[in-house]
């Protein structure tokens, strides 16, 4: 055991000591901190609006286009004249006549290379939905503007409640955290996978594995690489997520008002979803928008989030083991750095099957909880909505008895 633990602390050593390792480990935080940032540092960036010329055939629409700060509407006889006084940055909104019905169709014209952004389309399309909707209300239906607004008025807020606990299923974002952590597993196994293979392709170039071989048996060998490369990678997984932490909280402490604000309006979040932003923006009711967010806070809360920590290092650390024994067999036999990344993908596509299942996943499947390649993402895209404990148990040590013959296989491969 004290041979295997020295191969562990060499292999932890000679990572550390990388300035790429302390690179890596310093820059994915900063860029963790920024995407949290940057969507809504750049919401609210004041920025002039955007002219929309609209040219309205039927009369419905353009008096009742009302302009926000990211879009002014200008009304214009046609698309012709609208054409010849635009400039570069203008749109024109074309609304054809029919002569039977209501409208069904408009174009939003825009000039040079680069279309309109998603936010200036989802205001004029909510705008126009809305008119679209008050005339059928008035014209068809003969409702006055008090019982018009009376309907628009009128929500239903949906929950879903377990019928024994009563507590709210929140399923829209545990959906979302269930293919994060999914995807996370994924790529942490694949990036780690590959430091496997280099390091036993290093050792077999420099002979270091035949002088240590003189030592310790294979299995001691390949299993205290495999195990140090694990180690180091959830040091390294750790200190992003505390390092991020970090990040993200010296940010919110410099700029405390913008992101209070951000938080208290949802239409600057631009990342909560452009139809609510559009809503909030076109001075729409923004019950939507405020549901929105709050399911989101609930939604966060509601998960065990120490549970998940834990057992995401511990699907780690098995799934590491079996694809670092498979990885490590394979680098035993092969020559080319090349080869290894083709066949580091080859051996990883389960895990790259997950993602496409985790809608099955989520509801209810457990199939892949019981493969031992697809176990680990499988696990933690399931984990958000809870997992019997018998399932878990039965996933988790058939984890635990591939890896071991993961491992044996890998030795056996250096044996050779």
């Amino acid at each position: 055991m004290k041979k295997v633990w020295l191969i562990v602390c060499r292999e932890i050593g000679v990572r550390i000591k990388k300035p790429s390792f302390w690179i890596v480990t310093l820059l994915v935080p900063l860029v963790l901190a920024a995407l949290y940032a940057l969507p809504v540092l750049a919401a609210s960036r004041p920025a002039g609006p955007v002219t929309v010329l609209v040219a309205d055939q039927t009369g419905l629409f353009a008096p009742g286009l009302a302009s926000t700060p990211e879009v002014h509407f200008k009304e214009v006889a046609s698309v012709e004249y609208a054409r010849a006084n635009s400039s570069e940055d203008d749109l024109i909104l074309f609304i054809p006549k029919r002569e039977t019905s209501m409208p069904r169709e408009a174009t939003l014209y825009y000039q040079g290379f680069r279309p309109p952004s998603l936010a200036v389309q989802s205001v004029v399309d909510n705008q126009l939905q809305q008119l679209l909707r008050n005339a059928i209300l008035e014209d068809v239906y003969g409702l006055s503007p008090a019982e018009r607004h009376s309907v628009e008025s009128s929500h239903i807020l949906l929950h879903t409640r377990d019928v024994v606990t009563g507590r709210e299923g929140l399923t829209r974002v545990k959906t979302v955290v269930a293919f994060v952590l999914a995807a996370l597993m994924v790529l942490a196994l694949m990036m780690f996978g590959v430091q496997v293979m280099r390091a036993v392709q290093e050792e077999r170039q420099n002979r270091i594995a035949e002088v240590m071989a003189t030592s310790v048996s294979p299995l001691q060998l390949m299993g205290g690489k495999i195990a140090g490369v694990s180690l180091t990678a959830l040091i390294q997984l750790l200190l992003w997520g505390a390092l991020t932490a970090v990040a993200v909280a010296g940010i919110q402490a410099a700029a405390p008002d913008l992101f209070h604000a951000a938080r208290q309006v949802p239409g600057m979040i631009e990342t909560k979803g452009f139809t609510a932003t559009a809503q909030y923006a076109a001075g729409n009711d923004a019950t939507a928008a405020v549901a929105l967010v709050d399911d989101t806070v609930r939604g966060l809360a509601a998960i065990n989030l120490p549970l998940i920590a834990g057992m995401f290092v511990l699907c780690f650390l098995l799934g590491f083991l079996l694809y670092g024994g498979l990885l490590a067999a394979l680098a035993s036999r092969l020559d080319s750095e090349a080869d290894a990344l083709q066949w580091t993908l080859a051996v990883a596509w389960p895990l790259a099957l997950v993602l496409l299942m985790v809608p099955l996943i989520v509801r209810g499947s457990t199939v892949l909880l019981y493969i031992p390649f697809t176990a680990p993402a499988a696990f933690m895209a399931a984990l958000p909505f809870g997992i019997a404990l018998g399932p878990a148990l039965v996933s988790l040590l058939l984890l635990l008895l591939f890896a071991a013959g993961a491992l044996l296989l890998a030795a056996q491969e250096r044996r050779k």
